[in-house]
């Protein structure tokens, strides 16, 4: 390890250390009010490895995130699952969960009691094919991103065989570049979104990191989407918090009262420090993944 891995590792602990759950209890207790929903990410935040809810980060056996959901549902807090996972995809997830709101395919659809409510969020979009995805698709936009970076994006197939909103995509691209791509190209109605760290390689692609993209209508995301459920279900922001652990999760912060990153996610997004830094009701767990998720939940239930 060089000098300035070094210099940026021990900047980055002492984040984590100064934005401790722990260190900010009292920020906490003063300005929540008892939470009524947790906005919760899924993979590599909620759930461990391989989407396993009782493997920790290291691939070992725990009961501690269980004991935590259970524990929310006891006091009746809403736990809304948020993700870029396909609605069916998710209602079996929240099934066997227990949870019965989520918001799918990176905020594009609200879904309330398994499916029996569904709210459409595409911002100005208009549907002009069979489906939202189709629409996005049959504009060539896809296409574009795919002819422009060859083996550093592709499809994220299987997953990405099965959806209704957003097309999905891994590699590694720089954002900004995409962004003005898209604008040149004439799509600046859409938005390129990282939805962080794919922990799987793919053989056809030349990137050091692989991260899940999707592509979304302009205006449409995780926390626009909460903001849209606060509004429809009246819910007030200091009753709401966020758990994520990817670029997509931290704007978070702007629509609820507090938001965590799990720790493993500041350590697979060290750029995001500076942002972290500057937010004063962002704070980051010091446990990973699952357990990091259980260490929110437990210190939520404890403030009131």
């Amino acid at each position: 390890m060089n000098g300035i891995q070094r210099e940026g590792e021990e900047r980055i602990h002492e984040l984590a250390r100064r934005k401790s759950v722990g260190r900010n209890i009292e920020w906490l207790r003063e300005n929540l009010a008892p939470v009524r929903v947790i906005y919760t990410d899924l993979d590599g935040t909620m759930v461990g490895p391989l989407g396993c809810f009782f493997r920790d980060s290291e691939w070992e056996p725990t009961l501690r995130p269980a004991r935590a959901l259970l524990a929310a549902f006891a006091r009746n807090v809403d736990i809304m699952l948020v993700s870029g996972r396909h609605k069916a995809q998710l209602r079996e997830t929240a099934r066997i969960l227990g949870c019965v709101n989520y918001v799918a395919e990176l905020g594009t659809e609200l879904v309330y009691n398994l499916g029996q409510e569904v709210i459409m969020n595409i911002g100005d979009l208009e549907v002009t094919g069979d489906s939202v995805y189709d629409t996005i698709v049959e504009t060539g936009v896809v296409d574009l991103l795919l002819d422009e970076y060859p083996r550093r994006l592709e499809m994220h197939a299987p997953w990405s065989d099965v959806r209704d909103c957003t097309p999905l995509l891994r590699g590694l691209v720089d954002l900004r570049e995409a962004r003005a791509l898209l604008d040149a190209g004439g799509f600046g109605g859409f938005e390129l979104v990282d939805n962080g760290v794919i922990p799987r390689k793919s053989p056809t692609l030349d990137v050091p990191v692989t991260r899940a993209y999707h592509l979304v209508p302009l205006g449409v995301s995780k926390e626009q989407a909460v903001r849209r459920d606060r509004e429809h279900r009246g819910i007030r922001r200091e009753e709401t918090v966020a758990v994520g652990d990817a670029e997509a999760d931290l704007p978070f912060a702007h629509e609820t009262g507090a938001f965590f990153m799990v720790r493993n996610g500041l350590d697979n997004n060290p750029h995001l420090a500076g942002e972290i830094k500057d937010l004063p009701n962002v704070f980051v767990t010091g446990e990973r993944m699952g357990l990091g998720w259980a260490e929110v939940v437990e210190t939520l239930l404890g403030l009131f």
